[in-house]
């Protein structure tokens, strides 16, 4: 019996974690703490542009075969969705913290 290769295994998600990380951190030092401004409110729009984003990206990719977008991939804005997640759980631990 032929064995089941692991999709999703701890290290593969540290390591999609790590890059995240590493994207959301370096993105912060650009924008400033900007994704912070507008409490969840603010964050709810950016996921909502992200989750939007995603789905016409898919959709393209579903009705177009292999098109190439003009600028960020599926990739990248899947990391920006876990992005503002993390800026989300920020916000709320923030404001609870108040």
């Amino acid at each position: 019996m032929k064995k089941e290769k692991a999709i999703m295994t701890e290290e593969k998600v540290r390591l999609i974690l790590e890059e995240v990380t590493d994207l959301l951190l370096r993105k912060n030092q650009d924008y400033g703490n900007a994704s912070f401004d507008l409490g969840l409110n603010g964050n709810m729009v950016h996921l909502w542009d992200k989750v939007r984003r995603f789905r016409t990206l898919v959709e393209n990719s579903i009705k177009n075969g292999d098109s190439v977008p003009n600028f960020e991939s599926i990739e990248d804005t899947l990391k920006d969705i876990i992005g503002y997640g993390i800026i989300g759980l920020l916000i709320l631990s923030e404001e609870k913290n108040r």
